[in-house]
């Protein structure tokens, strides 16, 4: 399984050791670091120069990798996360870079010295200047505050419950989808163009939008080159359907990314037969371990919280894609949660945010499977922290995997929150 990892600031000093003679150690970068499960097979730097322009450099896959498209797919990832809007590149061969949407340059860029030895080490001669210029209407999410003002306003005091519209989800996992703001007739909508996967588009759940805002957002899509919407719920669906230049287009269930949404008070008490198994396993936590020790999640518990994570990760056997969502959002600060030990024994954390004034969203919840009961206590301990504040607990999706949607459906959901899925 693929995966990707990104080093700046002060998380640079985590770069793979085996690496890091390849790049760029002088001149502020951003690192990208492709995974194949947990083995590096390849990396690229976008480099901060200091005439303030910005350089695709460094790109490369290991030669046992190559030829099935991981470094033309790799490289579009790199340039639809950066936040630059105009990145340069430097080689002896533009057909590539050219296929991806880089232009050729007439003149080089200021922070070119081809007297420079490392120039003089290549082929000066054949120096191409090529330049990646992004649509000047997608606007990083977070990277305008008025726009991120504007989403988030959106939101406020309405319930919404898919996990699609978390601001802390968008937050943590931009990097790895590339997700854009696009203004059209004052709407927001938004633009993803996610690791190895098709792009697509998505309608911020407004009450209504006008068919003339549509038509433009459509045709607009089309440019960009996004043939699908996801993540439509019902709001978003009604609009849709309510469109009247929509015609034949196929809406499609999204079964894998429904979300699972569950009342607190059923977790505070686990009431009833439906919930005897999860009762029982949790009295048998409580009488072997004596409840174990909650450590509740504080920035000085960063990395404590983001080490059992890791290695849990790892040993599940989860992309890194994952591990590097959870260390956003841990330097952030965008999650509530706690950690749970039996003796010195780390066994358990949770993490979670508030969707909505009603509901929170469960965003981490990882055991060590060997304490029966942990999981559980987790989610009584949680409830009962919510209870009176907070009417519902959004799980989040099962991916279509099973063992995973056979231990959500487990828990037994208030309801599945549905999604739909839209190719034009």
């Amino acid at each position: 399984m693929l995966g990707l990892k990104i080093f700046d600031g002060e998380n640079k000093k985590n770069i793979p050791p085996e690496i890091q003679s390849q790049l760029e150690q002088e001149v502020p970068a951003r690192t990208y670091v492709l995974y194949a499960g947990r083995t590096v097979i390849g990396w690229a730097q976008i480099l901060a120069n200091e005439t303030g322009h910005y350089e695709l450099a460094y790109v490369e896959i290991k030669p046992e990798y190559r030829g099935q498209g991981y470094g033309r797919d790799f490289v579009r990832f790199v340039l639809s996360e950066h936040f630059a809007q105009q990145i340069y590149c430097l080689t002896l061969k533009p057909e590539f870079f050219l296929k991806l949407g880089f232009t050729l340059e007439k003149k080089y860029p200021p922070f070119v010295d081809h007297r420079d030895p490392v120039c003089q080490a290549c082929d000066p001669a054949r120096c191409t200047a090529l330049v990646f210029r992004k649509p000047s209407d997608l606007v990083r999410f977070g990277a305008e505050q008025k726009y991120l003002r504007q989403y988030e306003n959106l939101l406020a005091g309405q319930n919404f419950l898919g996990s699609e519209f978390s601001t802390v989800n968008e937050k943590t996992w931009t990097f790895a989808e590339n997700i854009y703001f696009l203004n059209i007739d004052g709407y927001l909508f938004l633009a993803a163009y996610p690791f190895f996967a098709e792009p697509f588009g998505v309608l911020c759940p407004y009450r209504t939008i006008p068919d003339s805002t549509l038509d433009k957002f459509w045709a607009r899509l089309q440019e960009l080159g996004i043939r699908r919407l996801t993540y439509l719920g019902g709001r978003t669906l009604h609009i849709l359907q309510n469109y009247s230049g929509k015609n034949t287009w196929p809406i499609s269930l999204d079964r894998d990314n429904f979300d699972y949404l569950y009342k607190v008070r059923d977790f505070a008490e686990y009431p009833g037969a439906r919930f005897a198994n999860k009762r029982n396993r949790l009295k048998k936590f409580l009488r072997s371990h004596s409840g174990g020790t909650v450590i509740n999640y504080a920035p000085e518990h960063r990395d404590l919280f983001f080490n059992f994570a890791r290695q849990r990760l790892a040993e599940m056997g989860v992309d890194v894609i994952s591990e590097e969502v959870l260390r956003l959002g841990l330097e952030q600060n965008l999650y509530s949660g706690f950690l749970v030990k039996v003796g010195q024994a780390e066994v358990g954390l949770l993490l979670y945010s508030e969707l909505n004034p009603k509901t929170v969203i469960v965003h981490f919840e990882l055991i060590d499977e060997r304490y029966d009961g942990v999981a559980q206590f987790m989610n009584n301990y949680l409830a009962l922290r919510l209870l009176g504040t907070y009417d519902f607990i959004n799980r989040e999706q099962d991916l279509g995997l099973p063992g995973l949607r056979k231990s959500k459906l487990s828990y037994n959901p208030y309801r599945l929150i549905k999604k739909y899925t839209v190719k034009f």
